[in-house]
């Protein structure tokens, strides 16, 4: 069998990404609206399309970054809901659709 070469920088990227918005949007202020969520939902999705951009993940690159995504999210203590809102976003914006 042969390995993706992508699939373990998508994760390390992923993790890295969600590292960022923990910091920049803690758990406990990502239900309130607010100017800062949306410049750090804005600042992750810019981010990963530069990403795609430079590295050209293929499918299986990018369902590995949404997963990884996700799950450290979740692991974080976001809501799935907003979890899950949040990783569509970025993998439609990653997607350049």
């Amino acid at each position: 069998m042969f390995k993706l070469l992508g699939s373990q920088v998508a994760e390390d990227f992923a993790i890295e990404l969600a590292d960022a918005f923990l910091k920049r949007c803690p758990p406990s202020t990502a239900d309130r609206p607010t100017i800062g969520l949306a410049r750090a939902i804005d600042d992750v999705c810019n981010r990963a399309a530069d990403f795609q951009r430079s590295k050209r993940l293929g499918v299986y690159g990018r369902a590995k970054f949404g997963t990884e995504f996700k799950v450290k999210l979740k692991e974080y203590g976001y809501t799935p809901d907003f979890v899950d809102e949040l990783t569509t976003r970025i993998l439609i914006g990653m997607s350049g659709k």
